[in-house]
C-alpha cells in the first residue's frame, strides 16, 4: 500500500512532465489533457451502449486529437500549439453534441461547466475572460436556436432509462474532474502563495544586506574622507621639519656635535613618519583586499626584543627606561607579522605619552590558555574624551609630550587586527598618572621549558 502510495505521485509526475523542465503553464495543460483523455474514455463506453452512433464517432475523433496535442505538449514542448488545437476541437465537439444528443435535454449544459473548468485551469488569466464571455453567449445561441427551431436538435434517446444513465455518468464524470481541477488549482495557488512568500523574504534578505552594505560603505567612505584629510595636512609638518634639517646640514658648517642632534632629530621625525605611513598602508590593505594571515608560534620574548631594537633611540631621546618581564614560555599561536604591528604600535604610543625621565613596563602573564601582553607608561594618562574617541579615527591630530604627532590610526588598526587573531585588548587608564593596554591572544606552545625572566633594563635613563 506504502509502495503503490509512493508510485502515484511518482507516475503523475512522469505524466505532466518534470517542474525544473516543464512551464507552470505547461504543466497544467499536460494535466488537463490527461483528465480530458480520461473522460472522453470513460464517456465512450457508455455512448456505445446507448447506441449514439453519432457521438461516438466524435468521441473518437477527439480521442485521437486530444492524445495529439497531448503528445505536442508533453513530448514536443509545445504546449501552445496543442492549447489553441484542444480549444478549438472542445467548441466543435460541444455544438455537435448538442445537435446529435438530445440538446439541452443531454449532458451538454454539464460539459459546457466542465470545458470552462478545463480552460480557466491552464490557459492565461488575461484569456479566462474571452472563455467566459463564449460558455454565456454559445449555450445562449444553442438553446435560442432549438428553441425557435426544435426539429434540428435530434433526440437520440429511445427511452428514459438511456437518459438516466447518460446524465448520471456524464454528472459523476463532472463532479470528479471538477474536484480534481479544482484541488489542481488550490494546490497551484498554495505553492506560488508559498514561492511569493520565499520570494518576499529573499528579497527582505537581499534589501536588508544591501542595506547593511550600503551603511558599511557610508562608514568605510567617512572614515576614508577622515583619514586622508587628516594625513593630508599631518604629513605636511613632518616632511617639513625633515626638508628643513636637511637644508641646514647641506648649507651650513655645523659642529659635530650639532650635526649629531640634528640627525638623532632627523631619524626620529623619520622613523614617526615611516610608522605613520606603515600604519595607512596596513588598514588600506585590509580595507581594500581584505585580510590575509598565516598562525604559527611566536615567541613574545623574541618579538618584543626585535621591536624595542627599533624604538630604543625614541625612548633614548626622553630619558625613558624600558623594563621588559616576560616569561621564556610566553609563546602565542597568531600572525607575527600583525602581532609586531600591533606591539609596535602600543610601545610607540607608550613612548610617546610618556614624559621624559618616566618608565614603559612590558611584562607577560599566563593564565587558562591565554598569554596576556601588558604595555605599562608612567605618562598622561587620557581624559573622558581621549576614552570616547580611542580605537577611531578622532576629528583631530594627537600629540605626544614631546609634540610628536598621531592621527589614532595605530591604535584603531590594533583593535581590527586583536579581534582578526581572536584576541583582546583593553586598557586602564588614569589621567595625569598614566596608562596600561593589555593585549590576549590564545597561548602556543613553547619551544622549551618554561624559565621566567628577570626584568632588564633595556634603555638606560638618566
Amino acid at each position: 500500500m506504502a509502495d503503490l502510495k509512493s508510485r502515484i505521485p511518482f507516475t503523475w509526475n512522469q505524466l505532466v512532465g518534470d517542474s525544473n523542465q516543464f512551464s507552470r503553464q505547461n504543466r497544467a495543460f499536460n494535466s488537463i489533457s490527461v483528465l480530458t483523455l480520461f473522460l472522453l474514455c470513460f464517456l465512450l463506453p457508455f455512448n456505445l451502449i446507448l447506441g449514439l452512433q453519432e457521438v461516438s464517432l466524435a468521441l473518437v475523433i477527439l480521442i485521437v486529437l486530444q492524445a495529439f496535442f497531448y503528445y505536442l505538449s508533453r513530448f514536443k514542448k509545445r504546449y501552445k500549439a496543442g492549447s489553441v488545437f484542444y480549444i478549438a476541437a472542445t467548441y466543435l465537439v460541444m455544438i455537435v453534441t448538442f445537435y446529435y444528443n438530445s440538446g439541452s435535454l443531454g449532458p451538454i449544459m454539464l460539459l459546457f461547466f466542465l470545458s470552462f473548468n478545463l480552460l480557466i485551469a491552464f490557459t492565461p488569466r488575461r484569456t479566462h475572460y474571452l472563455w467566459a464571455i463564449l460558455h454565456l453567449a454559445l449555450p445562449i445561441i444553442l438553446l435560442t436556436a432549438e428553441y425557435l427551431y426544435p426539429d434540428l436538435i435530434k433526440d437520440t434517446y429511445s427511452n428514459r432509462q438511456e437518459r438516466f444513465i447518460d446524465i448520471l455518468s456524464s454528472y459523476l464524470v463532472t463532479l470528479v474532474c471538477v474536484y480534481l481541477i479544482t484541488n489542481y488549482l488550490r494546490n497551484n495557488w498554495e505553492r506560488e502563495k508559498v514561492t511569493a512568500e520565499e520570494r518576499a523574504d529573499k528579497i527582505a534578505l537581499q534589501n536588508e544586506h544591501i542595506v547593511h552594505q550600503n551603511t558599511n560603505l557610508d562608514e568605510l567612505n567617512q572614515k576614508k574622507d577622515k583619514l586622508f584629510s587628516i594625513i593630508s595636512h599631518d604629513l605636511q609638518s613632518p616632511l617639513h621639519s625633515i626638508l628643513s634639517t636637511l637644508e641646514l646640514l647641506a648649507e651650513f658648517d655645523l659642529s659635530e656635535a650639532d650635526q649629531k642632534k640634528l640627525a638623532e632629530g632627523l631619524l626620529i621625525m623619520t622613523r614617526n613618519t615611516a610608522n605613520m605611513l606603515s600604519n595607512l598602508l596596513t588598514w588600506s590593505k585590509n580595507q581594500i583586499s581584505g585580510v590575509n594571515f598565516s598562525l604559527t608560534e611566536v615567541s613574545i620574548a623574541t618579538l618584543v626584543e626585535r621591536v624595542l631594537s627599533v624604538q630604543t633611540l625614541l625612548a633614548r631621546k626622553k630619558d625613558c627606561r624600558v623594563s621588559t618581564y616576560i616569561d621564556a614560555a610566553a609563546v602565542v599561536h597568531t600572525d607575527i607579522n600583525m602581532l609586531e604591528l600591533i606591539v609596535r604600535n602600543l610601545i610607540n604610543n607608550a613612548i610617546k605619552f610618556t614624559r621624559e625621565g618616566g618608565e614603559i613596563i612590558i611584562r607577560t602573564e599566563l593564565k587558562a590558555g591565554e598569554c596576556i601582553l601588558s604595555v605599562k607608561d608612567t605618562g598622561i594618562g587620557m581624559t573622558r574624551e581621549q576614552e570616547a574617541n580611542l580605537f577611531t579615527l578622532s576629528s583631530r591630530s594627537t600629540y605626544g609630550t614631546n609634540n610628536e604627532k598621531g592621527i589614532g590610526l595605530g591604535l584603531m588598526l590594533c583593535k581590527e587586527l586583536t579581534e582578526l587573531l581572536n584576541g583582546k585588548l583593553w586598557y586602564e587608564t588614569i589621567e595625569g598618572v598614566g596608562t596600561t593596554f593589555y593585549l590576549s591572544l590564545p597561548q602556543g606552545k613553547p619551544a622549551s621549558k618554561s624559565i621566567p625572566q628577570p626584568a632588564r633594563k633595556l634603555v638606560d635613563g638618566k
